[in-house]
This record gives structure tokens, C-alpha cells and sequence, in this order.
């Protein structure tokens, strides 16, 4: 019996050998070929199952139903890279003036755009888009309404005089 070299193949377990005339019948055999298609099946379910990173993000909408919600004046968080002005960290968003609100949606906006993108975070881009549609709905809401928040003036200074315990001296002439 003489045996016809046709090449060498890798096995799948990695190994290479060499492929004969019995091994092309063997392969070209439907049993085969079907069981073959049964492992590419498994894979494309699996890979299916996986997160991906191309998840497409939209800005999201909210009614007035869903400011005044439960959920509707979260708190401000962080203060956007662009924002100049007073630091409102810990204020809720109803209390904020509509152009910080216009800048803190923005941020959080990217900042959705971002966690869309990637798959171990895409699950957060959704409350963050959320958060940015409820700071532009405050923001049209004061814009609407004319009302804008009441700031916080600076602390008022005591021209009368030391309050009780301090240590200043009268004869200090200012």
C-alpha cells in the first residue's frame, strides 16, 4: 500500500502531521464538515453574548414629569474643566444657574459618549446620559420660567467688633 503525501496540517490539539489521501477522505467526509460547522456556530453565539464597543450613543430627553420625579435634582457631582465660575459641588441641580447646568451637561454628555465606547463600562453611559438630560432640563426650566437660583453671597464681615473668645486687642488702629 503506498501512501500519498499531499502536506502537512495541524491537528486541534496544535500538533502538526502529515496529511495523506486518507486523511483528505476522512476530512472532506460530511460528518466532518458538520461537526466543523457546530464549533463555528458555538463561537458565533459566544461572541454574540460579548459586549461590544460599538454601541451608538444618543443625548437623551426628560419631561418636566421626570424633573420633579424622584430622581429628577440629583446632586452636582463635578465640576466641569470649563467652568469658570462659583463652585456648586453638593448643590442639586434645581438650585444651579442654567449657564453651569449648560456646561455640566456637556460634560456629562462625553463623558456618556465615553463609557458607551467601552464595554466594561457601557452600563454606566446611560445614568450619566440621563444626569445630562436632566441638567439641560433645569437649565430650560429656569430659562422658561425666569427663575434662576439664589448664590450663596460671601460671608458678611462683623465691622462692630471681636466676637465673644477672640483675642484682638483695641489698640490696633484698623
Amino acid at each position: 500500500m503506498t501512501t500519498t503525501f499531499r502536506g502537512i496540517a495541524c491537528g486541534a490539539d496544535g500538533q502538526t502531521f502529515i496529511l495523506t489521501e486518507e486523511h483528505e477522505k476522512n476530512m472532506n467526509d460530511d460528518t466532518t464538515l458538520r461537526r466543523i460547522e457546530q464549533k463555528l456556530d458555538e463561537l458565533l453565539k459566544i461572541a454574540k453574548l460579548q459586549p461590544t464597543a460599538t454601541k451608538d450613543y444618543a443625548q437623551k430627553t426628560v419631561d418636566d414629569g421626570d424633573l420633579d420625579g424622584k430622581y429628577g435634582n440629583p446632586e452636582v457631582r463635578m465640576i466641569p474643566s470649563k467652568w469658570h465660575g462659583q463652585d456648586f459641588k453638593g448643590w442639586k441641580y434645581a438650585d444651579c444657574p442654567p449657564e453651569f447646568l449648560d456646561e455640566l451637561a456637556g460634560m456629562l454628555d462625553a463623558i456618556a459618549r465615553k463609557q458607551a465606547g467601552d464595554p466594561a463600562k457601557a452600563k454606566y453611559a446611560d445614568w450619566s446620559a440621563k444626569d445630562a438630560a436632566r441638567a439641560r432640563g433645569w437649565a430650560a426650566r429656569h430659562r422658561k420660567n425666569g427663575t434662576g437660583p439664589v448664590l450663596v453671597p460671601p460671608p458678611a464681615v462683623d465691622w462692630d467688633g471681636p466676637a465673644s473668645g477672640d483675642t484682638m486687642s483695641d489698640d490696633i488702629p484698623f
